[in-house]
């Protein structure tokens, strides 16, 4: 017989197929760290104290990194500010300064697979202001007004301006998710801030310079070493002739430098010396260089701020991949270095250090047919 049509399809026995089974909506991932940050779209912004300088700046975005991941708020990239010294003290900068993009000096694509970060100029553009600016406490008075990340008066526009005690609320975590969860933006100005080195550690691999520094540099020291193993140094001097003329071991003579390299030298087999200073005395750079024949980099482009950072990045790069590092006690530059070297370049811990007592002289120093001790 010709079944009627019933809009089923017919199984054995005359039986219609079941109803098909709902649609299955698998549920949605759960979002990463960085993509939920985005999604709830708060802020956190920072500005380092006027006298900090780049590796300084560099080391309080750290702070903020971390502080910004458990907040889950995106973190705003100040402008770098760049400082130069005045004339009349090695102590103090020049009052005017200038600035730059993050990502005009660093990794801001690396940065960005760590957490969600963003641009100050493209924040201002899209938000203008912020909802709630903390500022440090002046003895006897309201909070400074002082300019934010180089921005133009007023320094931030802000809903709210509050005078934060030091240690503030940038301390304390648990209570900003809990007092200012509906908060979109928190700034904080004039920071002097930092983490220890356990912190820095799994943070420290993704805060990088652009590319370009690290081509530079290894183009540098294939054509100064040629393969070979060699020695970088750090040598501060300038403005540690007065701020550190007390600590022991922080200021090194020329002579001290020279033990500690040639001890160095024969000690790992190394061929080769790169010095990065800031030394600005002819005599002694030239007792060093008669002695160790160091090689260094020349001052990028026609002396502006902007290529004096650069340069002092590209040092920092070339000691980093040196084979063994002594570097200043209690210098910023040193700290930079050493961690660099760890978290960039895989070196081990023991390969770099810092220039503490002058060693002996464990052999005589052949030199023109004449023993030295």
């Amino acid at each position: 017989f010709a079944a009627k049509p019933t809009g089923h399809l017919i199984l054995h026995y005359g039986m219609p197929a079941p109803p098909p089974a709902a649609e299955f909506t698998p549920a949605s991932p759960p979002l990463s760290p960085v993509d939920r940050a985005f999604s709830l779209g708060r802020h956190l912004l920072f500005d380092v104290a006027e006298h900090e300088q780049v590796n300084k700046q560099r080391r309080a975005l750290m702070f903020y990194l971390d502080l910004a991941m458990q907040l889950d708020r995106v973190l705003v990239l100040p402008r770098v500010r760049l400082l130069r010294r005045s004339a009349s003290s090695r102590v103090s900068f020049e009052s005017a300064a200038e600035y730059v993009p993050w990502a005009d000096l660093f990794n801001i694509s690396r940065l960005g697979r760590a957490h969600a970060v963003v641009g100050l100029d493209e924040y201002v553009a899209q938000h203008g202001g912020v909802s709630l600016l903390l500022r440090r406490c002046q003895t006897g008075g309201p909070a400074a007004e002082v300019a934010f990340s180089g921005l133009a008066a007023p320094p931030l526009p802000a809903a709210r301006t509050s005078c934060a005690s030091q240690p503030g609320l940038q301390y304390q975590p648990a209570v900003l998710r809990k007092e200012h969860a509906a908060t979109p933006s928190i700034a904080f100005a004039e920071s002097v801030d930092q983490l220890g080195a356990q912190r820095v550690a799994p943070l420290r691999p993704y805060v990088r310079f652009v590319d370009r520094t690290y081509d530079e540099a290894a183009a540098f020291v294939r054509g100064a070493f040629a393969g070979k193993p060699f020695l970088a140094l750090h040598w501060r001097r300038t403005d540690f002739h007065a701020v550190r003329r007390s600590h022991e071991w922080a200021l090194q003579s020329a002579a001290d430098l020279i033990k500690h390299a040639r001890h160095a030298m024969r000690r790992h087999g190394l061929a080769g010396v790169y010095l990065a200073t800031d030394s600005d005395d002819p005599a002694e750079m030239a007792e060093v260089q008669r002695a160790l024949r160091f090689a260094r980099v020349r001052q990028k482009g026609g002396g502006s701020l902007r290529d004096r950072v650069e340069t002092a990045n590209l040092e920092i790069a070339i000691c980093a991949s040196a084979t063994r590092f002594l570097g200043t006690r209690t210098s910023s530059f040193t700290l930079t270095i050493l961690e660099e070297r760890r978290a960039v370049f895989g070196q081990s811990e023991e390969s770099g250090g810092e220039m503490g007592r002058p060693p002996e002289e464990e052999e005589a120093v052949v030199e023109g047919g004449k023993e030295e001790l």
